[in-house]
């Protein structure tokens, strides 16, 4: 079932699906719900899924303004909004700082956290950098910018008829415009989720790509090496979106940490 709620006094557009406990599925930068089809359409199998675009992207609402903070705060107002009792949250890449940004802010809020191809603490998006670093203009087009990190973004030798089977009904039905990308940019100036890690006291699970060349593998363990309770695992042959690559192996490792 899809719909817009009204949260924090934004629109967000919501799927879900699936009786059982409760699971969130958050997507990354300039992404949209849709990319965790993946893990969606197999979790209605036996958990309630919810899946959203966050404030900015996708069909939800785009404020001029957008902060970590804020997507916490939607996180927190979103559960609430839909009766959910301590979901187990999946964040993939920016959605894994909605999550442990949440956990940090709100502590008995989630029961668990997955956290893929994650990162504690930039200046700036990784995305943006990469962009950056191959002397592209930041008002580059959705096409032109995955043409720019689709080295980092995916293992070596994936070929472009790969990448268009991966997104295949798993892509959102709307593209940012400029204006749009400078505002989420902005939502990762100097972001830092360090800070307050001692805070978060559920068990975390980080999963992360072997070839993620957005945030590798030494991020993630930053992360790990600073929580209380937390497991990490590095996918094999997989690169940023390991659920593309990898999608039963990271089954295999969310169900076996959900369940103990």
């Amino acid at each position: 079932m899809e719909s817009i709620i009204n949260i924090n006094n934004i629109n967000i557009a919501v799927k879900q699906d699936g009786t059982g406990p409760d699971m969130v599925l958050i997507h990354g930068i300039f992404a949209y719900k849709e990319i965790m089809n993946p893990l969606f359409n197999h979790y209605r199998d036996s958990y309630h899924v919810v899946s959203y675009d966050v404030r900015g992207h996708g069909e939800s609402e785009k404020p001029g303004k957008i902060s970590l903070n804020d997507h916490a705060d939607d996180l927190k107002a979103l559960i609430e909004e839909l009766g959910l009792t301590r979901p187990i949250v999946v964040g993939l890449s920016m959605g894994s700082y909605i999550a442990l940004t949440a956990a940090e802010k709100y502590l008995d809020l989630l029961s668990k956290i997955i956290l893929i191809g994650s990162r504690g603490k930039g200046e700036i998006s990784l995305m943006e950098k990469a962009v950056e670093e191959n002397d592209g203009d930041s008002n580059i087009d959705l096409k032109q910018m995955g043409q720019l990190i689709t080295g980092r973004v995916y293992p070596p030798n994936t070929t472009p008829e790969q990448i268009r089977e991966y997104y295949r009904g798993n892509r959102g039905k709307v593209e940012l415009t400029n204006d749009e990308r400078a505002n989420i940019y902005a939502s990762l100036a100097r972001y830092d989720m360090m800070s307050d890690i001692g805070n978060v006291k559920i068990p975390v699970l980080l999963l992360v790509g072997e070839y993620d060349g957005l945030n590798p593998p030494s991020e993630s363990l930053k992360i790990h090496e600073a929580l209380s309770d937390s497991r990490m695992e590095i996918v094999k042959d997989a690169g940023h979106i390991i659920f593309f690559e990898k999608k039963d192996e990271v089954i295999g490792l969310i169900d076996s940490f959900v369940e103990k």
